[in-house]
């Protein structure tokens, strides 16, 4: 076997780096590197929600954030599925029919930050599969939502005799299920619950309380003192494993104690901000002394804020960059006792920005 010198083997290790070299850059000219990291996805809705209501269905999703000189539609799509298929989200769906064409910047989220429309043309025991295309400005198709599957069945019938009435620590919601579903057939008393729902000022209903309620009555403890409130209740059947929503009850009156721990935000959410982070929150109904700012680092919890403030954002100027933190709030009372109220729910993030 032939051993080369030193020389020999700088002078092969050249040519095949020239070779190397050469073959990177040879394509007409041109040198071809790699595509950048970090190129952002297309807009998308992925999280596509399918409900059925009375003799409906009603369909709700994020809205995509799209660039200041982009325009984007949603369409909606829908097809009607085999009754055997109605729980198999992968299956192939028979061809889709547009149903819906809207302009994303036209269309107005609700309270709860979800856009909604409602389907009335569909029929009791029958399936129906949507999606939600995302269509640019030259009218093609960027995107594809998640499936969401709607199995159309009789809810049930209002409920009756509801009441509302003020306690010290809330207000006292109670009512009776009607035991029947909307074609009046009897139903399973084991498979009803009970979803109540909230209006106070121009929010709109809302969820009171847990999702779905197994008992009667619900006292109501995240009230603002001396706020009035509607109240109502719908009716719930899980049947096939979703909840299927009937009527809603009448509605009923009533104001928060005098003196009351006054609820937490519903909800917390953190923007980083020339090298510091924003924590904002939703405010409170009726009036409060203000809002109490926490921050959790592992397992220390420290109130940041000496007194309350009146309004959000409130800013940490002392978040150190790389380190991770939870944040709540909470609401102060406007009376003289200036009752603190519960937290909202720890919100995490990470802070990575120093300027």
């Amino acid at each position: 076997m032939r051993i080369l010198s030193d020389s020999a083997k700088h002078t092969w290790l050249g040519i095949i780096s020239i070779c190397v070299l050469s073959v990177i850059i040879s394509a007409c000219g041109v040198p071809k590197f790699p595509k950048p990291i970090g190129v952002a996805p297309p807009p998308q809705v992925n999280d596509l929600n399918a409900q059925v209501i009375p003799r409906s269905v009603e369909l709700s999703w994020s809205p995509v954030v799209v660039k200041e000189d982009k325009s984007i539609a949603y369409l909606i799509m829908r097809s009607e599925l085999i009754w055997e298929n109605r729980n198999c989200l992968e299956c192939p769906p028979p061809q889709q029919q547009l149903v819906l064409k809207m302009d994303a910047a036209a269309v107005k989220p609700g309270g709860d930050g979800k856009i909604r429309w409602v389907d009335t043309n569909v029929a009791y025991r029958r399936v129906f599969r949507y999606q939600i295309t995302l269509e640019d400005e030259k009218g093609l198709p960027v995107s594809l939502s998640n499936p969401a599957i709607a199995k159309v069945l009789p809810g049930p019938t209002a409920p009756v005799n509801l009441t509302a009435t003020t306690q010290p620590q809330g207000i006292m919601i109670q009512w009776k299920p009607a035991l029947k579903d909307i074609e009046g057939n009897n139903i399973d008393v084991s498979s009803e619950s009970f979803r109540l729902e909230r209006l106070s000022g121009e929010k709109g209903w809302e969820k009171a309380g847990p999702s779905f309620l197994k008992t009667n009555a619900y006292l109501d403890q995240s009230v603002a003192p001396g706020q009035s409130y509607m109240y109502r209740v719908v009716g719930a059947l899980y049947a096939d494993e979703v909840y299927i929503l009937g009527e809603p009850s009448a509605t009923t009156q009533a104001t928060g104690p005098d003196s009351v721990q006054p609820p937490p935000p519903g909800r917390v959410w953190i923007t980083p901000a020339h090298g510091v982070l924003e924590i904002h929150w939703t405010e409170a109904d009726g009036t409060t002394g203000g809002y109490h700012v926490y921050r959790r680092e592992g397992k220390e919890i420290i109130r940041l804020t000496a007194s309350p403030v009146a309004h959000p954002p409130f800013v940490d100027q002392g978040a150190k960059k790389g380190a991770t933190y939870s944040y709540a709030v909470s609401a102060v009372s406007a009376q003289a006792d200036h009752k603190e109220g519960l937290l909202s729910k720890w919100i995490e993030v990470r802070n990575l920005i120093t300027e």
